[in-house]
Order: C-alpha cells, then structure tokens, then sequence
C-alpha cells in the first residue's frame, strides 16, 4: 500500500471514530434522559486512548466534548459527584488538545465556584501552565485559589507576579502581586518585586502607578518592622517605649526609617501603635469577605 493511500485510509478511520464518538454521546442523550449530564462523562476513555484512536482528529474531539460539557454545566445544580465527573472530562479535553487555552479558564473557574473542587481546578489550571506557560490567565487564576480558597496569601503574590511578566498582562497585576506579598507578610520581596518591574518598564504612566505603589509598599515594610521593634523594647525594658527615638540603640534599630512619601511616622504609647502622617489605611487585601 502506498503511503498516500495508507494516509487516506488512516484519515477515513479517524473521521469515522469521530463520527462514531458522535454518535455514541448523542446515544447515550437519548438513552439515558434521566441520567444527569455530568454523570454521563463516565463513559469516557481516558484522554491518552482517545488521542491515539482519532488519528490526527484530536481537536474534533474535544471540541465536541467541550461542547457537551458546557451544556452539563448549564445545569441547575452540580453535585460533588457530578463535579468529579466534569473534571473528568476537562482532563480528557485538554490531553486530546493540550492547547485548549479556554477550556482552561473556564473550567478552572468552573471547578473552583460552581462545584466548587479547589485541588482539581489546581490541578486543571497546572496542566494548562505547563502547556501554554505564557498565558497570563491561567497563572493569575491559580494565584486567585491560592488566595481566597487555599489562604496562601504567598504562593497567591508568587503566580500573580509571574502572570504581570507575561505579554498582554494588565498593568495592575504588578502593584496586585505587591499587595498580596504585603498580606503574606513579606513586604520585602513585594518592594523587590516592583523595583524589577519599575526598571523594565519604559512607560511613564505605569512608572508613576509603580513609584507610587512601591512607597506604600515601604511604608508597609517600616511599620511591621518598628511595630516588631517595639514589642522587643518591651520585652528587653519590661515596659513600652515613650517615643519611636527610643528604639534607636544597642540591639534594636541603627536608626529610623524615613517616611518615602514625606512624612513622618506617629507614635501612639498608649496604645502602642504605629502609622504614617501621609497613608491613611493599612494596606490590606480582604480574603474571603471581600466584596465580589
């Protein structure tokens, strides 16, 4: 048989193995009206079979299965077993097309609101990194689990600062990042950070909304670091310092920090609290209670 005729008959095989999973699905709607949608995605063979018997047809396939699993999603209620199911199928999808960069997205958005299953949207929202690593959405959603379902402010900041060096990314990811290393109480590397992404940039709008960010990151960074301070003061002395000069000396600070926007930095001793004369809100981002 010569090649060009071997690859015809391969190419009538797989057309017909995709008319043929057609089928079985539209089959199985017809046939099992009572099953919820979901749970049909049971019948699926693994992604790594139906790669190989499609024969070159894989992006066919998984588009007709996408197609399906938004209409399961469509559903009024999805339970945890139904949602195991279209992770599932979202794992079968984007093996037969690892490029699928939407299927991604909206089933780790999915997978982490509607059923919700935090570690399969992870592990959805992994895959699609490790197979489209320049796509800016799929790291900024896995830092947006990390945050608000994981409560790991850290890895958070770490995902959302590798998707604001990513072509087409928007400019507020990069003070975002900073933010959430200020919540990870790591206001250093956050400062770091935006020091990096101040260089590289060569717009003069952006450099104003970094510069401006950067001091408060600062501002950030000096108060845990004289509010650390004084509780050492206490401990040392067995009493709260009168002023913040007082914590200038042999094993507390060299000498105060100044205040970048500046200012200065007020010294509450009764109630033994910090804070600046120019910023008038710690900076903070809301977790689980944040308005959506």
């Amino acid at each position: 048989m010569s090649g060009t005729i071997r690859r015809m008959a391969l190419g009538a095989i797989g057309a017909g193995l995709i008319l043929s999973l057609y089928a079985l699905q539209s089959d199985l709607d017809r046939q099992q009206a009572a099953t919820p949608k979901l749970q049909r995605f049971m019948y699926l063979p693994q992604g790594e079979y139906l790669r190989v018997v499609t024969l070159g047809y894989e992006q066919v396939a998984a588009d007709l299965l996408w197609i399906q699993a938004i209409q399961a999603l469509g559903e009024r209620s999805v339970s945890q077993e139904a949602g195991q199911w279209i992770a599932r199928v979202l794992d079968v999808i984007t093996t037969l097309d690892p490029r699928f960069v939407r299927a991604y997205e909206m089933g780790g958005i999915a997978l982490s609101t509607i059923v919700p299953l935090y570690a399969e949207s992870n592990r959805l929202l992994e895959k699609g990194i490790r197979e489209n690593p320049r796509v800016w959405q799929l790291h900024f959603y896995l830092g947006f689990n990390y945050y608000f379902h994981f409560d790991d402010a850290a890895k958070a900041a770490e995902n959302i600062a590798r998707a604001s060096r990513l072509p087409g990314a928007p400019e507020y990811l990069a003070p975002l990042a900073a933010r959430l290393y200020v919540s990870a109480r790591s206001p250093q590397v956050g400062i770091d950070f935006l020091v990096q992404m101040y260089e590289r940039t060569t717009d003069e709008n952006v450099k104003k909304v970094l510069e401006k960010r950067l001091k408060e990151v600062v501002v950030e960074r000096d108060l845990l670091l004289l509010e650390e301070t004084i509780a050492r003061y206490r401990t040392h002395y067995r009493h709260a310092p009168s002023r913040l000069e007082d914590l200038v000396g042999p094993g507390l600070l060299h000498e105060l920090p100044s205040e970048p926007f500046g200012g200065r930095y007020l010294y509450d001793p009764q109630a033994q609290t910090v804070r600046s004369s120019e910023v008038k809100e710690r900076m903070k981002l809301y977790g689980r209670d944040m308005p959506r």
